[in-house]
């Protein structure tokens, strides 16, 4: 496949945020939070809406009893619009579009992410999915590794650096300094 899927973007935010102390979805980068920043991204790589998982009042909430990114994205299912659902963490500010793109690329009809991460990922959006995904929760099972394994997702390669995921207040700052000195893709 030569061209992007048609795809919905769904951001997770909602997490604890235990590790940061404070809440990541409101982390400001060069004036505007994470959260803003983080749809941009989908909009710019293509995505026809975003939807975002986030366990307050206006956003799309996961099932009582449910948690973790698996109920985020079953509770997302039911609003996506398109054949595809880019499922990004909010915690990844160093993601591209360029390797959004190529992951996009990689999913016609099935499940990609990058290597060594399942997230961000593109899952193909049907009911078989929110079936996968009710049945392992059901069983307790919450890893987005475990459903991408079931959907015999493709994994892409990137480099480590566009995933340094921001959890503690180390990694924020590691991420602030990167984005000071210009260079987005500096290796971490």
């Amino acid at each position: 496949m030569t061209g992007i899927v048609q795809f919905s973007a769904l951001i997770l935010a909602g997490g604890q945020s235990s590790r940061m102390g404070e809440d990541k979805a409101l982390l400001q980068l060069n004036g505007q939070s994470l959260l803003i920043h983080m749809q941009q991204l989908a909009l710019t790589a293509g995505a026809s809406e975003v939807l975002v998982s986030r366990n307050q009042p206006g956003f799309i909430q996961d099932a009582p009893g449910q948690f973790g990114p698996l109920a985020g994205i079953l509770a997302a299912l039911e609003h996506c619009t398109s054949s595809h659902l880019l499922v990004l963490p909010i915690d990844t500010p160093r993601l591209g579009v360029t390797s959004l793109k190529l992951l996009l690329q990689k999913a016609d009809g099935t499940a990609s992410h990058f290597a060594n991460s399942p997230l961000p990922c593109v899952l193909p959006v049907t009911a078989a999915l929110s079936t996968i995904i009710a049945t392992q929760l059901h069983r307790g099972l919450r890893s987005v590794k475990g459903l991408l394994a079931q959907l015999n997702a493709i994994a892409v390669p990137i480099s480590p650096s566009e995933l340094l995921n921001a959890n503690t207040p180390q990694d924020w700052q590691r991420c602030l300094d990167i984005f000071s000195k210009g260079n987005l893709y500096a290796k971490a």
